[in-house]
């Protein structure tokens, strides 16, 4: 039987309903504030000058890495519960937790313009990297950091809390798996009536079932919203045929959505695969002219270069590991790179997909 010593039955029951925790005030301000002090330099833009706001919504690459005990003790327990032990989780891919920002900048366009959840284009699940089953654990939950606080209709993102069904039945009735991408697997979200937009308070993390699928909103407020999307990632894949019944969280989530207490029935009939994360990319782009910056801002500051600490400054040796850890190793997938946001490799795939699957 997974041990809980810091989520209490409340808390575990809200996560089968809805698919999410929230962890209040859970991340270590020093960090926080440090990890921020530099993003609009690294952006480019001027904080107090909207119009050099160049874009709505920008990814960011990663500079900094420290261990997700460290950055958000209270949150990491939680994570470890739910997936039914730290000896559960991979402590090699994507395992330590950085400052890849995904910024909402909003614009002075959505300040006067409606857009509800009905109007959300985009929705997903994270996974650009790995072939998908029904027991799959690459992926075990996405976790929302908040660096910023998150006011109604700042940009909180969508959750589709009644989304993780027609998901998981998609996976049961293939057990070849799909390959990503795969926006085909979120054509049900149409019907989707329970959802939720993430608001919080900067420091807040919210913990969500990786097939909860969630899409990104407006800002409204043209004020900034940054957070991160970190993974957290198992060294096997779920276990959905417990004898004894004791499912972790994170299975009972698959099961309960399923209406089943078990699937003995379902196998992996392909070989599981994991890719370079295809979306990648865009994030890598922007790696030498963050650095530029930062360095530009150092030795205006009369520091020298090597007061800026980055992942990209420390050496070869430590920048190999460092891509290693997430898979930028790894081969490409079937479904290519997306290298523009129109994405036509990925979006043709998908066409030839959806005739093999008779969508």
């Amino acid at each position: 039987m997974p041990e809980y010593n810091y989520l209490t039955k409340e808390q575990r029951e809200f996560f089968l309903e809805h698919g999410w925790l929230r962890i209040p005030n859970a991340i270590d301000k020093k960090i926080l504030d440090k990890w921020m002090s530099d993003f609009w330099v690294r952006v480019g833009w001027d904080e107090h000058d909207k119009s050099t706001w160049k874009l709505e919504y920008l990814k960011m690459p990663k500079h900094h890495e420290i261990l997700p005990s460290e950055f958000s003790p209270d949150a990491w327990k939680a994570m470890c519960e739910i997936v039914g032990g730290e000896d559960k989780i991979d402590k090699e891919r994507e395992y330590l937790t950085g400052d890849n920002f995904i910024a909402n900048f909003g614009s002075e366009y959505w300040k006067t313009h409606p857009h509800s959840v009905q109007d959300a284009k985009g929705w997903h699940t994270d996974n650009d990297y790995y072939r998908q089953f029904l027991d799959s654990s690459t992926n075990a939950l996405t976790i929302i950091n908040c660096f910023t606080d998150v006011k109604p209709g700042q940009g909180g993102t969508f959750l589709a809390e009644d989304g993780i069904k027609g998901i998981v039945d998609f996976l049961y009735e293939h057990p070849e798996g799909i390959d990503p991408p795969f926006s085909y697997l979120y054509r049900h979200l149409k019907n989707c009536k329970k959802f939720t937009t993430v608001e919080a308070k900067a420091g807040d993390v919210f913990v969500t079932h990786s097939l909860l699928p969630h899409s990104p909103s407006k800002n409204h407020l043209h004020e900034v919203r940054v957070i991160t999307n970190p993974h957290v990632n198992l060294k096997d894949s779920y276990n959905l045929n417990r004898p004894s019944g004791n499912y972790t969280l994170c299975e009972q989530v698959i099961l309960r959505a399923l209406g089943r207490d078990s699937v003995p029935e379902f196998k992996p009939t392909r070989p599981r695969e994991v890719y370079f994360p295809r979306t990648f990319t865009f994030k890598r782009a922007r790696v030498q002219e963050e650095l530029d910056r930062l360095v530009a801002a150092a030795k205006a500051k009369g520091l020298p270069v090597d007061s800026v600490d980055s992942i990209y400054l420390r050496g070869e040796e430590y920048i190999k590991e460092h891509e290693k850890r997430n898979g930028y190793d790894r081969p490409h997938g079937p479904g290519g790179l997306c290298l523009t946001p129109e994405d036509p490799v990925g979006k043709e795939f998908e066409k030839e997909r959806m005739k093999v699957l008779g969508i």
